[in-house]
């Protein structure tokens, strides 16, 4: 019985260290500072203590993030600053906080909403209402699902749109994408210098949410670094300015040798939450600086020499890390990284692989050279003759990259890239 017990309790310690560890591994820095907080408030024996920004050794040197801190605040911060001055009830704040959270660096709602909201128990009718208050802040069109609502968004800001666009956006919009100029002009009842007005107007509009101007400007805070610690030899470094928490000994051994029987019990329950901490955290450090070191490593030809990324997948990264799935997605999902002054997504250093079998690739090529390809091209076509989804398939097909045209309208719709049809009619 007394072993039977011994495991069940061992089974226990280790269950609520593996809680511990997976909620500390979604934590980024400023949540994890705020959770170390609430662990010392909770537990007496613990205390923090934040180590000197800069060491007389480090004096006058330059940190790695104060090339960019001076930077214009990220799209997240400036919706989150509007949103705290929003008077709300609180779970609507926090839908709208997620859904500021779920957008993409156009600035669109790409997110499921009831699955960013049942993580928190909120239900569709409160998810849709967070969305409604982020798609009200600036800039105009912020939060759309879609090129169509983000117009919409725009056209219900503008204040001065001609009569009939946002009818027209609403009710019309696939006649108006194909261009039946003469249908759309009478089964709206408009005048030929009215219907013009619309058009002209619809030109005026931005095509995403947020711009490539604001998204040069942009700042996120980044965890990590990779850098160039020697010519040709990348490393990994922590930028997290995480508090130090440490175990008041001196107080452990005056209850230990004073206190009564419950007081010691409860001491030693205080000492072991908090070698739990010490060891999630410990585990956190090293998850990520593995899985770092892994895309670092996997992906240096992409970071030296700006070639396009190798196919990497999580599971690939699981593979030659240790580690499980679920702990590298956890420790890509919100991170960010700073590379040679600037940040970038851990995410982006994924790729899935496609068969490729032209001279520049060994027998494959990753999605995010393909869609920097589609990219390109798109960017060189004429304006009067834009290429379809199946000429962009037929182009690749030319050089050995065979992908379904339903795959190729997947990534331009990942680029936030219009159909040729829209193409043409905002550019005629």
């Amino acid at each position: 019985m007394v072993k039977v017990a011994l495991k069940l309790e061992q089974r226990t310690k280790l269950s609520q260290i593996q809680r511990l560890t997976i909620k500390m591994l979604t934590l980024r820095s400023q949540e994890l500072t705020d959770f170390l907080h609430e662990q010392v408030a909770e537990n007496p024996l613990l205390d923090i203590r934040y180590g000197d920004v800069k060491s007389q050794a480090d004096a006058g040197k330059e940190k790695p993030l104060d090339a960019v801190r001076s930077r214009a605040d990220s799209l997240e911060e400036s919706l989150m600053k509007q949103l705290r001055l929003q008077t709300l009830p609180r779970p609507v704040l926090l839908a709208a906080g997620l859904v500021i959270r779920s957008l993409d660096e156009k600035g669109f709602c790409t997110g499921n909403l009831a699955e960013l909201g049942q993580e928190y128990a909120l239900d569709g009718a409160t998810m849709d209402k967070g969305l409604a208050v982020v798609q009200s802040l600036d800039p105009p069109g912020i939060g759309a699902r879609d090129i169509r609502e983000c117009l919409l968004l725009q056209t219900r800001r503008h204040g001065q749109a001609p009569a009939g666009t946002e009818r027209l956006l609403s009710q019309y919009y696939e006649d108006f994408l194909q261009g039946k100029w003469q249908k759309l002009q009478h089964e709206m009842d408009l005048s030929e210098k009215d219907f013009k007005a619309i058009r002209d107007f619809l030109k005026t509009l931005a095509l995403q949410p947020a711009s490539p101007a604001d998204a040069e400007t942009e700042f996120i805070r980044p965890d990590v670094e990779i850098y160039e610690e020697e010519p040709g030899k990348l490393a990994v470094r922590s930028l997290e300015e995480l508090p130090d928490v440490f175990f008041r000994d001196d107080l452990y051994k005056e209850y230990e040798a004073q206190g009564d029987k419950k007081t010691r019990t409860y001491i030693h329950r205080a000492r072991r939450a908090f070698l739990s901490l010490q060891s999630a955290l410990a585990y956190r450090w090293q998850s990520i600086f593995l899985v770092l070191q892994c895309v670092a490593q996997y992906q240096a030809q992409h970071f030296l020499q700006g070639l396009p990324l190798r196919p990497l997948r999580q599971k690939d990264a699981a593979y030659m890390t240790g580690l499980s799935t679920a702990t590298v997605s956890r420790v890509c999902h919100g991170r960010y990284v700073l590379f040679s002054g600037h940040v970038y997504r851990l995410q982006d250093f994924f790729a899935q692989a496609y068969a490729c079998q032209n001279e520049y690739e060994d027998g494959e090529i990753s999605d995010q050279a393909i869609k920097e390809k589609i990219r390109d091209h798109i960017a060189a076509e004429e304006p009067d003759h834009p290429w379809s989804d199946q000429e962009l398939a037929d182009w690749l097909a030319a050089q050995q990259i065979h992908i379904a045209r339903r795959t190729v309208a997947k990534f331009r719709l990942q680029l936030q890239i219009p159909n040729s049809t829209i193409r043409r009619r905002l550019k005629e």
